[in-house]
């Protein structure tokens, strides 16, 4: 097992600093020795692959901050894996819960209901235009897969052969079958008999790597004229995939890129796909992190951010696309679950209301500021930090080989969690930093300074 998937529920208990500010409190060791006992009944109840993050038992979340019921208290820089947008349990989306389940719908499947009208009348009004569907679904993998499905099925309908998909090497789209194959080479697809031999991975275009006068169009169209050299025509292709900033690096791609890739779709009648789970609701300093690049989309994938709290996702398109599926051909028993509909519509108006967007692009100003001085202080071991609005990464690297340094991710991830700052294992060489966009400024500040602290702290103690 490659040593950042070790099960981090095993950890035995670690001195800590006692801490006591206006925003963290760390009061015991970690993992809290009284919490040894659920944290084996979870190593005997869950998979091992649910074991990886830090040990740490959640009581409460409330805004930016998580609890124990041990007295401790972290800034949240996780936001419930890029979830929590209006914060932890935002006392609008629980106000709007308690009154619809006083005497609200508990099920619904596919009956029609008029809070689940609102809530597509409420995306459709923030959506791009073009938009003028939603296919609900439950979580966001599912809207991925969703949208694989559509492309086929739509381009296969003007031309048998038109079933190709094209995606990135460096992409993550989820964990169902189809997601799955449309995720980069990071993702691990051994368990794959027969892979999906119609999606194709191109090469990511990372500009932290890349010379910095690269020509981005001129890089998007020799990926195009390497497939055709491998036998694959622009008539095949159905759809183009992005993972609108790449996840695990919070890393944006270059506009240039993005506009001759709508260019190119449009040329050859190939839907162009955003996959917005992560970036969507105001995460970028804008409603969808394609904005940024200001392009088109055919097909925008939502989840996550959408409810801040409770399951519900979905794909947004044109009807032309999203009705090619006959009707009762894929159904879902949770699909925008009535429950989950009264939290967006609320964490909706919350985000309007209190002005989230805006300021999540004034505080991922700040926060890439203090990453930047992060690097600066730091320059042997951070490879880059990057990021939009308030989704940010740091990427570690061996100061000797240049290589990403996975250990000293997660070794900087434990350290910040035992100093008061909630972090989460990506899995990868890098520290996100995406905490509820409702953070105070200074919390942000002195969050990103402990992670300097502790990652000088580690580089001491590894003599590194």
């Amino acid at each position: 097992m490659p040593a950042q998937f070790e099960n981090m529920l095993r950890r035995t208990p670690e001195p800590c600093p006692r801490i006591h500010t206006k925003h963290r409190r760390i009061t015991t060791d970690l993992p809290v020795p009284e919490s040894l006992e659920i944290l084996e009944a979870a190593v005997a109840r869950f998979p091992q692959v649910n074991s990886y993050q830090p040990p740490i038992v959640w009581d409460k979340a409330h805004g930016y901050q998580v609890f124990d019921r041990f007295g401790n208290c972290w800034i949240d820089f996780t936001s419930t894996a890029v979830m929590t947008n209006s914060g932890h349990g935002h006392p609008a989306v629980r106000d709007a819960l308690q009154q619809y389940l006083k005497d609200g719908m508990l099920a619904q499947f596919s009956w029609v209901s008029e809070i689940r009208i609102e809530l597509a009348e409420r995306l459709i009004g923030i959506a791009p235009d073009g938009c003028d569907k939603v296919y609900f679904w439950t979580v966001g993998s599912e809207a991925t897969e969703c949208a694989l499905r559509l492309a086929r099925e739509y381009s296969r309908r003007q031309n048998p052969n038109k079933t190709r998909i094209i995606t990135h090497s460096g992409d993550y789209h989820g964990w169902t079958l189809g997601a799955h194959q449309l995720s980069g080479t990071s993702a691990q697809k051994e368990w794959l008999s027969d892979p999906d031999r119609q999606i194709h991975h191109i090469p990511f275009p990372n500009q932290i790597d890349a010379a910095p006068d690269t020509d981005w169009p001129t890089f998007f169209d020799d990926s195009m004229a390497q497939l055709s050299r491998n036998g694959i025509e622009p008539s095949q292709v159905a759809g183009i995939f992005f993972e609108t900033i790449q996840g695990w690096s919070a890393l944006p791609l270059p506009t240039e890129y993005v506009q001759r890739a709508r260019q190119w779709a449009d040329e050859n009648d190939v839907l162009l796909i955003f996959d917005e789970i992560q970036t969507g609701f105001g995460r970028t300093g804008k409603w969808f992190g394609h904005e940024h690049y200001n392009v088109r989309p055919d097909l925008l994938c939502i989840g996550k951010g959408l409810s801040s709290s409770l399951p519900i996702a979905a794909v947004l398109g044109p009807s032309h696309v999203l009705d090619v599926l006959s009707p009762g051909e894929v159904t879902s028993t949770h699909a925008a679950h009535p429950v989950s509909c009264a939290a967006a519509l609320a964490n909706l108006q919350v985000l309007e209301d209190e002005g989230l967007i805006t300021a999540a692009a004034e505080k991922g100003e700040i926060a890439r500021r203090e990453l930047s001085a992060l690097q600066q202080r730091f320059p042997d071991h951070i490879a880059g930090v990057s990021g939009l609005g308030l989704l940010n990464a740091i990427r570690f690297q061996n100061p000797e080989t240049k290589e990403p340094d996975f250990e000293l991710a997660r070794e900087v991830t434990w350290s910040a969690v035992k100093n008061g700052v909630m972090l989460f294992f990506t899995g990868q060489p890098t520290v996100k930093v995406c905490p509820p966009l409702v953070i105070p400024e200074d919390a942000i500040i002195e969050g990103i300074t402990t992670v300097g602290e502790v990652l000088g702290s580690v580089l001491t103690q590894t003599n590194v």
